[in-house]
């Protein structure tokens, strides 16, 4: 399942209530860098919201685990920043859009099938501005990117809004 929205949507606790839904064995992928105190603000909350929900936490922000199969769910968290952090050089210059969003999809193609289940969280780049800035322009294509293969691999997507999911293709396994 693939679940998307902007910025402080209600994506991830959304995608969370899922991935509980799925199994009582839950893998929780982080993909965010521990780079400054924003960064550390977002990861503190994060583990805050899904403590006590049994999620054994993998941080993975460079690539996804590959590693033999696992039971239960993998809940990757999320797209948006793995992909910047695959696009962005330590130096800041940009790697080639086109091979990152190869790697990137086959990664995550390769993680899930490791797993019962798997939830993938993403980043709603196509409603959102785009600034004039070349590598922020290069981070909305390739994740809108990655959204498109993967929405269209996945058996469900949905995008977050205000909390509110709404269904864009298949079926939740629950009604929330």
């Amino acid at each position: 399942m693939l679940v998307v929205g902007g910025s402080g949507s209600g994506k991830s606790a959304f995608a969370e209530r899922i991935a509980c839904s799925l199994s009582a064995t839950r893998t929780y992928i982080a993909t965010m860098r521990r780079d400054g105190t924003e960064a550390q603000t977002r990861i503190t909350r994060h583990r805050k919201q899904r403590e006590g929900l049994g999620f054994l936490t993998l941080e993975c922000p460079l690539s996804l685990p590959k590693e033999t199969h696992r039971a239960g769910v993998a809940l990757i968290e999320d797209l948006g920043n793995l992909a910047a952090n695959a696009l962005f050089a330590a130096d800041g210059t940009l790697h080639d859009q086109t091979l990152v969003a190869q790697q990137i999809q086959a990664e995550v193609v390769s993680c899930l099938e490791a797993f019962e289940h798997g939830v993938i969280v993403s980043n709603e780049v196509g409603c959102e501005g785009v600034s004039r800035f070349g590598g922020t322009r290069s981070w909305v294509r390739l994740v809108g990117t990655l959204n498109c293969r993967l929405a269209s691999m996945c058996d469900a997507v949905v995008e977050v809004v205000a909390g509110q999911p709404s269904v864009l293709k298949g079926v939740l396994p629950w009604t929330p």
